[in-house]
């Protein structure tokens, strides 16, 4: 349901293109091939191989025409990605070196006579940056994978490599042209960040789409009150089952200890996080999740989620605490910025918020300095 969702929204968007990354690979070949139907737009991919007839299994690369320039596109992703493959996907496709697939591709844009040739690549920096340096024909590396922002592109050569972090928060905007003078042409470019904040309204027909997709998701949550399916199915309790067990161990843990740090908790906002997504109809839309709860996707259970930005978001996860001897870390501005960024809390002052939440200093601790 939720590749579904993304395929009407890139619909809606008029992607150009899409160069896969290792969650989609981990979804199969075949699964994805599927999916590259549903869109309305190339999935580029020109270093994923068939082994048997040896062409790409995508489309390896894509040329627009816009503004007076010719733009010649290709995807390249990381090899190691190939071990996000299925063994028998590895049995059947090769994610060959990005190097010698791009050195192909480049000549037949080249041929096709592209002014701008712009890479998708899904890999890492330095790969990025060792694409950039290899090949002066290309103008731009657009990087996935990288978590990280970059308000500025990497200058590699005469290429510049562009990351707008993750999660659809920024949007990266490249202006780009050509420029005579005399009988030589040079490109100018123009690249920025733009905060996808409240100032951008929704669109209403993805607004329709994501309310239907939250709609029939929630069915797949059971209800806090009823038995987990373990419990409930006789067969499945003769069923032995091994999960992860979490390092994150809930704000009830830190209570018997931290009485006072608790009760100041219960009084912010981080405590009522969760709620917020209650009555705004989104408990179960894992795109708010990760800022409105503790460790998500990283708690085992049947839909269980540590409700609201608990000690742990902060300070760590704590399992062996006391007895491991592990000390907080100091809470840094850096942590607040993973939920607080332009996108989602524009108005945010590291100074005033930090004084909202702090918790009051520790009587253990202070104990413990003492001596006592």
């Amino acid at each position: 349901m939720l590749i579904d969702l993304f395929m009407q929204a890139y619909n809606l968007m008029r992607y150009d293109a899409f160069t896969p990354g290792e969650i989609d690979l981990s979804l199969g070949i075949s699964e994805l091939q599927g999916i590259s139907k549903k869109a309305n737009f190339p999935f580029l991919l020109t270093n994923l191989l068939d082994k048997k007839t040896k062409k790409p299994v995508f489309r390896p690369y894509l040329i627009k025409d816009l503004a007076g320039l010719r733009i010649g596109l290709m995807g390249l992703v990381s090899p190691t990605l190939a071990n996000h493959l299925s063994p028998a996907d590895r049995d059947r496709y090769h994610i060959v070196d990005y190097g010698e697939a791009a050195r192909k591709v480049i000549e037949e844009l080249k041929n096709k006579k592209c002014q701008v040739i712009m890479a998708i690549g899904h890999m890492e920096e330095s790969e990025q940056r060792n694409l950039a340096q290899s090949y002066k024909e290309i103008y731009f590396v657009v990087g996935g994978h990288v978590r990280s922002l970059k308000r500025q592109p990497g200058e590699v050569r005469n290429a510049q490599i562009i990351n707008a972090g993750t999660r659809g928060e920024y949007l990266g905007q490249m202006e780009f042209f050509l420029r005579a003078k005399g009988d030589e042409k040079r490109l100018f470019s123009h690249y920025q960040i733009i905060a996808l904040s409240d100032q951008y309204k929704d669109h209403p027909q993805t607004v329709e789409l994501v309310n239907q997709f939250l709609a029939k998701t929630k069915k797949l949550y059971p209800p806090k009150t009823m038995t987990s399916p373990a419990e409930k199915d006789p067969w499945m309790q003769n069923r032995s089952y091994t999960y992860q067990v979490s390092n994150y161990m809930g704000d009830q843990f830190c209570l018997p200890c931290h009485e006072s740090q608790h009760e100041n908790w219960k009084k912010t906002g981080h405590a009522k996080a969760f709620q917020t997504l209650v009555r705004n109809k989104r408990e179960t839309d894992h795109t708010c999740l990760p800022c409105h709860s503790t460790a998500f996707k990283e708690v085992s259970g049947f839909g269980d989620v540590l409700e609201n930005v608990q000690c742990e978001s902060c300070h760590g996860p704590r399992r062996g605490h006391p007895d491991n001897g592990l000390k907080f870390a100091p809470v840094s501005e850096q942590q607040c910025l993973t939920c607080h960024n332009p996108a989602k809390s524009p108005n945010f002052n590291y100074a005033s918020y930090l004084a909202k939440v702090r918790c009051p200093g520790s009587s253990l601790a202070k104990a413990n300095k003492r001596g006592e």
